[in-house]
């Protein structure tokens, strides 16, 4: 028998985006220059010359506003580990929210509170023991 916290119950059990393929700064690259009539290589140059301004300016701490992209800045935790933070901008999360052609994983658990997620881990799980958040724990019945 396995005790399990319900926080990562509901990591495993949540609805999230299925991931598709990935691209990279060249995939990027190559598909604005067949949309622009750019050469591949010029496009390709103009995309890393591109990262490495937007790397060099948050190395400063700047905050960098690309318009319809979003925003991007730098950020630190109590022990100064540093992490870039990026802000989408109202017309992409406009576009994705009414344009989303992607998939989901788990897409029925939408919804479900930490009780529902604990009677599903434990309906696939009838062994475990789930800790909810206040210390109280959920068993199979």
């Amino acid at each position: 028998m396995a005790e399990i916290n319900i926080l990562a119950v509901i990591s495993k059990l949540r609805p999230r985006v299925k991931r598709n393929r990935t691209y990279d700064l060249d995939d990027l690259a190559d598909e604005i220059a067949v949309q622009s009539g750019f050469d591949k290589g010029d496009a390709r140059d103009f995309a890393y010359k591109f990262s490495q301004a937007l790397i060099s300016h948050l190395k400063f701490g700047d905050y960098v506003k690309l318009g319809d992209i979003g925003s991007f800045a730098i950020s630190c935790n109590k022990d100064k580990d540093l992490k870039v933070v990026y802000k989408a901008s109202k017309d992409i999360k406009g576009q994705l929210t009414t344009g989303f052609r992607g998939g989901f994983v788990n897409s029925q658990n939408a919804g479900l509170d930490m009780e529902g997620y604990a009677q599903l881990w434990l309906e696939e799980h009838p062994e475990d023991t789930v800790i909810m958040r206040d210390g109280t724990t959920r068993t199979a019945s």
